[in-house]
């Protein structure tokens, strides 16, 4: 049980004043500020050993008090002011936890322009979705990293983009984009756009590649970012979401969509189908799985608009698919892959239309 404080709390800090008596009366206060039994008296006395201590020229003494405050509430300003104002010993601990500061309040401390400041308000709980914005416009990369890696920080769709639009090019802003849960669609898509952009210009001018050549890896690089992304969803929603944002964009291509079906990322085949074709998802998955007719699996893939070439890799991966009941864990991508390219070259051994070239195609849309 905490003692109560009384009068002589403030003469035990006078005549004790080494870092032992100050440590055991910052602790009792904090612990008795903090606790269900305080009385307006000792609040108030409380308050006046806080307003001695804050002045005290011992930073520890400063340090063990602002430790001992910094999960509490309703601290009177000018106790605020100066724990914020002091050294960052003292500072950082209580900016990044007292929970009572405002955004004005916030908002002061960021335009202090020290970034230590700055990131001690990023890794707040909870931030509000206008203090992240004023972070994104006014705060330099690594504090806007580290506003991303808190995951309890409230971000609005359209800051993700103005994070996007400024640092798409910063490795050190697209991982911790990626680390983040639940990230929109957009900004996923913008980000393997962005990535690809600049690994574009890497592998012309660093690496003297041809362009027509540094193209291709970049397609196959989105490619493959984008159904790795794909395959962390786990509902229909968001598998959907994901495709309609790539058809919205223009960048659901054939290429794509043939090696998401070879790659076993089944929903995000059907869902592509469902866009390309304009036909329900329930009609979908009833030719491509219900039926035995493979004209009618012919016929959707020509309304989706897949080149005629790429039709043996659908069949082998959607055989595949129903001989071994693939359930699309990414346990079995390996292996699933492997078999596909077995039934391609298989088709082709026995298929007089498909060409050396066509086969070596199909199998670089899926290794």
């Amino acid at each position: 049980m905490i003692k109560k404080l009384e009068r002589g709390d403030i003469e035990y800090l006078r005549k004790h004043p080494g870092k032992e008596g100050k440590t055991y009366i910052a602790k009792k206060i904090g612990d008795y500020y903090n606790g269900s039994e305080v009385t307006p008296r000792g609040l108030k006395l409380a308050e006046d050993i806080f307003r001695i201590m804050v002045r005290d020229v011992e930073v520890e003494v400063r340090e063990i008090l602002s430790e001992s405050l910094k999960h509490s509430r309703d601290i009177p300003s000018d106790i605020v002011a100066s724990l914020i104002e002091d050294k960052d010993s003292v500072a950082l601990p209580f900016i990044t936890y007292y929970s009572q500061l405002t955004n004005d309040d916030l908002i002061r401390i960021l335009k202090l322009t020290s970034v230590e400041r700055q990131m001690a308000i990023a890794k707040r709980k909870n931030l509000p979705y206008e203090i992240s914005q004023y972070i994104v416009d006014q705060c330099p990369e690594v504090v806007v990293g580290e506003l991303i890696s808190n995951g309890s920080a409230n971000i609005t769709a359209s800051t993700y983009q103005t994070i996007v639009d400024k640092y798409g090019a910063s490795e050190l802003i697209q991982q911790r984009l990626v680390d983040r849960d639940e990230l929109p669609t957009s900004v996923i898509e913008k980000i393997v756009y962005s990535l690809s952009t600049e690994l574009q210009k890497k592998l012309v001018l660093s690496y003297n590649l041809p362009i027509d050549i540094a193209t291709d890896l970049i397609e196959q690089v989105k490619e493959k970012v984008t159904l790795r992304i794909s395959e962390e969803y786990s509902s229909d929603h968001q598998i959907e979401e994901l495709v309609h944002q790539l058809y919205s964009y223009g960048r659901l291509t054939p290429n794509l969509v043939v090696r998401a079906v070879c790659m076993g990322d089944l929903r995000f085949f059907e869902y592509s189908l469902v866009y390309l074709s304009n036909m329900p998802i329930t009609e979908v998955r009833k030719i491509l799985f219900n039926t035995p007719l493979d004209f009618m699996v012919r016929n959707l893939l020509r309304k989706a608009y897949i080149p005629k070439n790429m039709f043996p890799a659908v069949f082998s991966a959607l055989k595949v698919i129903k001989d071994i009941r693939f359930d699309c864990k990414k346990s079995n991508r390996r292996g699933f892959i492997h078999k596909v390219i077995e039934r391609i070259l298989t088709y082709g051994a026995s298929h007089d239309d498909m060409s050396e070239t066509d086969i070596r195609y199909l199998v670089s849309k899926i290794s």
